[in-house]
């Protein structure tokens, strides 16, 4: 029996038996491989490969899109399909019935529904966008989103769509373009794209092949069912405050010392590879500016690196900001450069040479001074002032030290002294000692900046239609120095009645949120930015939520610092 020879019931059938393997794919934004990925789709109209229609299904199945399917029996097979997954089922296409199929699909507009095009169907040619999309958006006033897909496993059917079928358990990588008005005529423009966004998926997927294919990240306090993260949390938690106590002894428990030897001798192995070219540092096709720090964390990379992009993207560069892929980390640079193209992943090189084949001019590397698979032009080291004054400055886990500071100074172009506490003469007197011992023992330009707190801003409804001045009661962030934003927050608020410390990258655990809500009473709670892409969807509405922002105030050497960055690429 030939495969039309089956009755369309039957095939609809066969297609809804298979589509629960679909729940076995792992979607993932290509600017955060690490995290399981689902839109939340607007009124636009988005547009897609007709090759994508299996995935693309599954990941917009139950949001009530309306989309189009042709007359003949194949669009028979599709519409049961789509109506079994909650789609709104025009039927038409450019061969047949088109507007017919296109009076439905204004209707649905009209209704308020999401609208979903495969721009090159449903015969070809392929990957050549029509006239309908452009067409669709202009009638319905709607802006059109290009929705890129690749796949890291599958099957290619031999069609003329090359029909994709990911395989059970492939990680699916999605990218959306901006929006953007659209009139008839400008399908070149669409069809250009939608292959930018169809490349970065295939060079994603083409990465994830040879890699280990990306991991689900809980960071702290994502919980898949209730009770289990709190209890994951409060292990973490426990662990890090010991940790930190053992940091503030010298000499350390013996047992941390122990296996501090072993840490040292691998991590001085691993640099010294680097050094006499045993391990290579990989070109990544673009100017590369790292920034990155010896402790464990809060030592305001983030926030440095954030300003350096800046500089660049002022400047007339096109910026890439590169990070390990944690989503608060992604979310903090897209709010603070919108126009930047920002990258998360373990393995730097590939997000380097995909923003080079995106057009960036210049990588901002977030984090990454241990990184030195990818090569550098300019090394910045954000050194931790407190964190070499309140601790052992001993290599982990005996203290807060990645690798010993005095060597990292020695390798860097240029050291920035970095502090959260208030600029006091004892802190000024530490400040200038370190800036003497690492210009007495290397090359590197020495500048020194503090950390300080502007005004909390409003972020939900209920805060930016608070009344007088922010009256936050509860200070909470997942931080890793939470008691030094704490101190920043009590001087700016002084309404400030408790503080919890949450596991650095963490949130809140479901049986914890209600005291939480509880604590924060009407005055409602105080975080840093960073924390708000996983604290603001589970604080309440009627809650006031107001974010803490941080401001890098320059004491000494902000002139040469930003003189050297435009020696880099000739400003």
């Amino acid at each position: 029996m030939k495969a039309r020879d089956i009755p369309v019931g039957v095939a609809a059938g066969l297609v809804n038996a298979v589509l629960p393997l679909a729940r076995t794919w792992r979607f993932r934004h290509v600017d955060d491989p690490a995290t399981p990925w689902r839109p939340t789709l607007g009124s636009e109209v988005y547009y897609t490969w007709h090759e994508n229609l299996l995935p693309l299904t599954w990941l917009f199945a139950h949001q009530g899109v309306a989309t189009l399917a042709s007359r003949d029996r194949d669009g028979e097979i599709i519409t049961r399909v789509l109506s079994d997954l909650g789609y709104v089922v025009a039927r038409g296409s450019s061969t047949r019935g088109g507007a017919a199929g296109f009076r439905e699909l204004l209707r649905a507009a009209r209704a308020g529904r999401a609208l979903i095009l495969t721009s090159d169907g449903p015969r070809g040619p392929r990957r050549r966008v029509k006239e309908g999309t452009p067409a669709l958006a202009e009638r319905t006033g709607r802006r059109v989103v290009a929705v890129g897909l690749a796949t890291t496993q599958g099957w290619r059917l031999r069609t003329w769509d090359r029909f994709s079928i990911p395989a059970p358990g492939a990680t699916v990588f999605v990218s959306c373009g901006e929006p953007m008005l659209a009139r008839s005529g400008d399908g070149e423009a669409l069809e250009r794209e939608l292959q930018i966004q169809t490349r970065r998926c295939e060079q994603a997927a083409a990465e994830g092949r040879f890699g280990l294919p990306p991991g689900v990240r809980r960071p702290g306090g994502a919980e898949p069912e209730a009770g289990a993260a709190t209890a994951s949390g409060s292990v973490r938690s426990g662990l890090e405050r010991r940790l930190r106590v053992a940091w503030k002894k010298d000499p350390p428990a013996p047992v941390l010392r122990a296996a501090a030897s072993l840490y040292s001798i691998g991590q001085r192995a691993r640099a010294g590879a680097y050094d006499r070219g045993l391990l290579a540092a990989h070109d990544g096709g673009l100017t590369v500016v790292s920034v990155g720090g010896v402790t464990v964390g809060g030592s305001a990379k983030t926030p440095l690196a954030g300003a350096v992009a800046r500089f660049y993207a002022e400047a007339g560069q096109k910026v890439a900001i590169l990070t390990r892929g944690y989503p608060d980390e992604l979310a903090l640079h897209k709010r603070w450069l919108p126009q930047a193209l920002v990258c998360g992943h373990p393995d730097r090189v590939r997000l380097a040479r995909r923003a080079a084949a995106e057009g960036a001019s210049i990588a901002v590397l977030d984090d990454g001074f241990q990184h030195r698979r990818l090569g550098r032009d300019v090394e910045i080291l954000a050194l931790d002032r407190d964190a070499l004054a309140r601790t052992n400055a001993r290599l982990l886990p005996a203290g807060p030290l990645r690798e010993a500071w005095r060597g990292a100074a020695e390798r860097a172009d240029l050291v920035v002294l970095t502090g959260r506490e208030s600029w006091s003469e004892p802190v000024a007197e530490f400040d200038r000692a370190l800036r003497s011992e690492i210009e007495a023992n290397g090359d590197a330009a020495v500048a020194s900046l503090s950390i300080e707190a502007g005004e909390p801003v409003p972020i939900n409804a209920a805060a930016k239609d608070w009344s007088g001045p922010p009256h936050p009661r509860l200070a909470l962030t997942g931080i890793m120095k939470p008691n030094l934003f704490f101190a920043l927050a009590r001087a700016r608020c002084p309404s400030i009645e408790r503080e919890v410390a949450l596991p650095d990258h963490g949130s809140i655990g479901i049986s914890d949120r209600s005291k939480v809500l509880r604590d924060a009473d009407e005055g409602g709670v105080l975080v840093t930015y960073k924390d708000l892409p996983r604290i603001e969807p589970i604080i309440a509405a009627s809650t006031p939520l107001w974010a803490l922002p941080e401001q890098l105030v320059w004491q000494t050497g902000e002139g040469a610092f930003w003189r050297r960055l435009s020696e880099v690429v000739g400003l």
